[in-house]
């Protein structure tokens, strides 16, 4: 008669198992909706089935199968680990009255499938979040390829724009050499040659900056680097209400680098520094030089970064915008950058509110041995 029992119950538990590892298999089935599935499937499975009670923990989520058995009673648990993080808990439990007198109200066996029932939870939780990975990598190279075309197309039209500038500059200039004008025509005309050189310079910084080509080691300034850079986002600080603080060490050191690749790291800094300050702020900007490093720093007052997403910011593809905002590159490229330059860049908050991200390079000195080094593509 215990052999009977014994195997009756062993089949309860493969049944349970196996009905448990179908519902978990299904590609379609939500996160909730297999919690729920599972608190359903348990109790049958238990040797006092008729009064089991399931319940289920993970994250914010919790499900329970029949009534809450309540502090007066009996519980069997395995917890859920997932990447060997603990996430939740299983349950099954008895009401107090109903097991009052057995001493043993639960098989080593029933404890195994509970724990069996917690892994196969926790495989599930992983396979959802591959999936889920999978599909934003996806949705952000695609999103990267469109700018990589936006970036190409931008050259080419930065490409066409230089001869309508030309013939402009030049036109301009030799009305600006005729004798006969008024004080007021010539103003005028000055006016004209000024914004034609200005937006000329722009579209050779943005063919410059997107131009693809093997990294070029020179001797790099920082210091026009770096307004240069600010002055291709002008527009956008003018949009967002920032305001944009210079305090640059006049005796910098130039430092041995690509500067293309160099103007990208500001670029993609400063581009962060102001999305990171919808409703306006003020941007800092510091160069200097300290134990023959050169150093650079952006400061933002803006919304800043959570202390659980801070160790993922260089992470490829990790980003906290919204699909059409951001593919997650630009931080994981500026690292590679700073890192084949030999340097370094840190992050920390910034006083009162904001971020703070600082990078360093061997100054011009230090970084002959850096050379031979591997450099990032843009």
């Amino acid at each position: 008669m215990v052999k009977k029992d014994y195997s009756v119950e062993r089949m309860k538990e493969l049944e349970c198992l196996y009905a448990l590892v179908q519902e978990l298999a299904d590609p379609t089935v939500t996160l909730p909706d297999a919690l729920q599935r599972v608190v359903a499937l348990l109790p049958a499975a238990w040797r006092y089935s008729e009064v089991a009670q399931a319940r289920v923990v993970f994250d914010t989520l919790e499900f329970s199968h029949g009534p809450n058995p309540g502090t007066d009673c009996a519980w069997a648990t395995a917890p859920i680990t997932v990447q060997g993080k603990r996430r939740g808990e299983v349950w099954v439990g008895y009401p107090g009255d109903a097991i009052a007198k057995k001493t043993t109200p639960f098989l080593k066996e029933e404890q195994r499938l509970l724990t069996e029932a917690a892994r196969q939870i926790a495989l599930f939780v992983e396979r959802l979040n591959s999936k889920q990975e999978q599909e934003a990598l996806r949705e952000q190279l695609s999103h990267a390829e469109r700018l990589i075309t936006v970036g190409q197309l931008a050259a080419g039209v930065a490409h066409e724009l230089n001869e309508p500038l030309g013939s402009i500059l030049g036109f301009a200039q030799l009305l600006h050499k005729t004798s006969r004008l008024s004080a007021a025509v010539r103003d005028d005309l000055d006016k004209i040659i000024a914004a034609t050189l200005h937006a000329r310079g722009i579209i050779q910084k943005l063919m410059f900056f997107a131009r693809q080509s093997s990294p070029q080691m020179t001797a790099v300034a920082l210091n026009p680097l770096i307004k240069d850079c600010v002055e291709l986002l002008w527009w956008r600080c003018e949009d967002e209400g920032v305001e944009v603080i210079f305090t640059l060490d006049n005796e910098l050191p130039s430092v041995w680098a690509d500067e293309a690749q160099i103007r990208q790291v500001v670029i993609n800094l400063v581009a962060n520094a102001i999305q990171a300050m919808p409703g306006g702020g003020t941007l800092c900007i510091q160069t200097r030089c300290r134990n023959q490093q050169v150093e650079f720093s952006i400061a933002d007052n803006g919304v800043g970064i959570s202390p659980d997403v801070l160790p993922k910011i260089f992470d490829p593809f990790f980003t906290t915008k919204e699909v059409d905002q951001g593919t997650g590159l630009g931080l994981s490229v500026v690292h590679g950058i700073v890192a084949a330059h030999g340097g370094e860049i840190n992050v920390t908050p910034n006083t009162p509110t904001g971020t703070r991200l600082c990078v360093r390079l061997p100054g011009r000195g230090a970084a002959g041995n850096n050379r031979s080094r591997e450099f990032p593509h843009d």
